[in-house]
Formats: C-alpha cells, sequence, structure tokens
C-alpha cells in the first residue's frame, strides 16, 4: 500500500525548499542590482564632475591673452624665409637663422 501521506509530506517540504532557494536568489539578485546601480551611478557623478572640471578649465584657458591672432601677423614675425629651404647650402642656412630670430625676437618660442 503506498504511504500517501508521506510522499504527500515530501513534496511539500521539496516544494518548502525550492521556494526558499529560489527566495533566495532573488533576494541575491536584487541586491547585486542594487550594488550595480549604486555604482553606475557613482560613476556617473564623477563623469559629471570631471566633465565640468575640463570644460571649466578650458574656459579659462581660453580666456587668457595669446600670440597672434592672425596668420598675416604671425607671417610677420616669423618671416616667409624658410619657404624652400633644406640647409644645405650657406643661403638655406641664412633662412633657417632668420626665420629663427624672428621667432626669439617675438618671444613666440621660449626653452
Amino acid at each position: 500500500m503506498v504511504a500517501w501521506p508521506k510522499i504527500l509530506g515530501g513534496v511539500l517540504v521539496l516544494a518548502a525548499i525550492t521556494w526558499a532557494i529560489v527566495e533566495i536568489r532573488e533576494n541575491g539578485a536584487r541586491s547585486a542590482k542594487t550594488a550595480i546601480e549604486r555604482q553606475n551611478n557613482d560613476r556617473l557623478a564623477a563623469l559629471i564632475r570631471s566633465a565640468m572640471t575640463t570644460t571649466l578649465a578650458l574656459l579659462l584657458t581660453g580666456c587668457g591673452t595669446s600670440g597672434p591672432g592672425s596668420a598675416t601677423a604671425l607671417r610677420s614675425i616669423v618671416g616667409t624665409d624658410l619657404i624652400g629651404a633644406c640647409g644645405a647650402t650657406p643661403a638655406d642656412q641664412r633662412k633657417i637663422e632668420q626665420t629663427l630670430v624672428g621667432i626669439f625676437a617675438a618671444a613666440v618660442w621660449t626653452e
């Protein structure tokens, strides 16, 4: 004869264990998801702070004084002697030196 009460009791115990395992896994998944979302929010806040700092630095850098404002002004300082000079002849070397004199005299380049 089949012991139905024992079989039914075993099925109920198995169902309870299964339910407990599923519930534990869901709670673990929920806490892991919360931790990941918290990390993402922290990273987003750090990214926004970094972007704001970078933007401010770039704006402040752009607001300073700078060198010549046009190609014509730069050409008048540096000159056009360097065009076509290879440095192979004394004349080419003089062209290079003339260009450097203009740059050094205007304080465009410093050591």
